[in-house]
């Protein structure tokens, strides 16, 4: 960009030693964007907390994946699993309680690891669902009884990973044990909060991975850092099995858009001394003023009488 005074549009400028650079005035869609370094994770762990007393005996190791039916943890040698639904636990279940969704997400439970004796599902405890479950308990090493107390297994939407240990074999069974994430690989962004408009929940993003492939995938969770200023995104790729194992990735975030605008290179702008902007047309080697609007990916959009798209301008470089 260069100062000029407008007064210079009257006389046509010194004569060159070879020819100025030169660009057009295009019609085109202006994005604004940014790119932000990233890397692959799991997303931000929650606690894991158990309910069955005693002495805990075994815990898994970080990084595993721990799916229905597979042992979470144990307390005094037994071990604890995993099924999955939306209810916690918050009753003991046997044959005669009330009909609810927890007996019912149980059954789907005993249908999924191979247990059908009862039929369709349908949240009523009854002989055959004692029956199911007695097969179930014996199979993986419980008590059969026919009976789920409170603490017997741990019930949680999905499968997880376990990001880390709060516990340790000898303490108590019924505290926090362990942190724990989604199974699926996520990418994880650092950015600054004067940036938040850039990433609202649900945007669609761009990440360029290690192999130089992009990939689509869209804003999943935002959360404040405790520092204040910054902002912890958590970024889903469309698909989950594109995201590598380590190694950094290029995140890009989208703005404001425009589309159909004409624009010029920033290089082709002319600061007036006397204010304003103006872009020389190499046709008569004259100014014309403009209006500035969008600026994106090194061009700017402007308007103004006798801008049209493919009028060459003069430009520094």
């Amino acid at each position: 960009m260069v100062t000029r005074l407008a007064a210079e549009t009257s006389s046509p400028p010194p004569v060159a030693s070879r020819p100025p650079a030169t660009a057009k005035v295009t019609r085109t869609d202006l994005v604004d964007r940014i790119r932000v370094d990233g890397e692959p994770g799991h997303g931000a762990a929650s606690a894991l907390t158990g309910r069955k007393s005693g002495t805990i005996t075994w815990l898994p190791e970080p990084g595993k994946r721990v799916d229905r039916g597979q042992t979470v943890y144990a307390v005094n040698a037994i071990p604890v699993p995993l099924l999955l639904g939306a209810t916690p636990q918050y009753r003991e279940l046997k044959q005669g309680v009330p009909a609810g969704q927890d007996v019912k997400e149980l059954q789907e439970n005993l249908v999924a690891l191979g247990h059908t004796d009862f039929g369709t599902p349908d949240g009523k405890f009854g002989p055959a669902t004692t029956r199911a479950l007695k097969k179930w308990q014996k199979a993986v090493g419980l008590e059969a009884t026919g009976v789920l107390a409170v603490g017997d297994v741990v019930v949680l939407p999905a499968p997880v990973r376990v990001d880390s240990l709060t516990a340790q074999p000898g303490g108590p069974g019924d505290g926090e044990l362990m942190k724990v994430t989604g199974t699926g690989r996520l990418i994880q962004v650092e950015l600054a909060e004067s940036r938040r408009a850039y990433a609202p929940v649900g945007a669609k993003v761009d990440v360029v991975l290690p192999d130089k492939r992009t990939v689509p995938g869209a804003v999943k969770t935002v959360e404040g850092k405790p520092d204040g200023d910054k902002l912890l995104l958590t970024i889903a790729l469309d698909d989950p099995e594109a995201a590598p194992e380590s190694g950094r990735v290029r995140v890009v975030l989208y703005g404001e858009q425009r589309q159909q605008v004409l624009a010029v290179p920033v290089q082709a702008l002319v600061a007036l001394v006397e204010g304003g902007y103006a872009v020389e047309v190499v046709e008569g080697r004259r100014l014309v003023p403009v209006t500035l609007g969008m600026f994106a990916d090194g061009k700017v959009e402007v308007s103004g009488p006798g801008l049209t798209d493919g009028l060459e301008v003069v430009t520094t470089s």
